[in-house]
């Protein structure tokens, strides 16, 4: 859940970023260099699928693992039986996403945003956490009221 929280919270940073970029393409709002500028990957017809930024995708493919991850800890008696592969197999999906779209910085657009590569830091460890969950079953749900210690 963690993991998802800090994603949702980098993307929805990476959509105000798109929307301050659109608004005044030459700002230098994160630009290091040449090859390191989330101005350059998020100025690029790339930044959108269908007029829609990407980031913004990214930002409601982080809430729903977020929410899936809620289900499957705090739901014990949904959530552990049903949702656990299918937060393993959202996981899946966002990170095939997240290294397409690493691809197209590297080697089409040839600059990387270091606020995406922090997004693909997370949804690394976030599909690596519930793939590792699942397959150990350490989905140990959250009782409300019950000792933790």
């Amino acid at each position: 859940m963690l993991l998802s929280g800090a994603g949702m919270a980098v993307a929805y940073y990476l959509v105000t970023l798109h929307t301050a970029i659109a608004k005044n393409p030459h700002r230098g709002l994160c630009t290091f260099t040449d090859t390191i500028s989330c101005d350059a990957v998020l100025a690029s017809p790339y930044a959108e699928i269908a007029g829609v930024p990407v980031a913004l995708i990214g930002v409601a493919g982080f809430a729903a693992l977020f929410f899936l991850a809620v289900i499957c800890l705090c739901i014990p008696w949904w959530g552990p039986c049903r949702m656990r592969v299918t937060l393993v197999l959202v996981a899946a999906v966002g990170l095939c996403f997240e290294l397409v779209m690493t691809g197209v910085e590297l080697f089409i657009i040839q600059a990387v945003c270091p606020y995406c590569l922090t997004a693909l830091g997370l949804i690394t460890g976030t599909f690596l956490a519930a793939f590792w969950a699942w397959r150990s079953g350490r989905f140990a749900p959250f009782h409300a009221g019950a000792d933790h210690a």
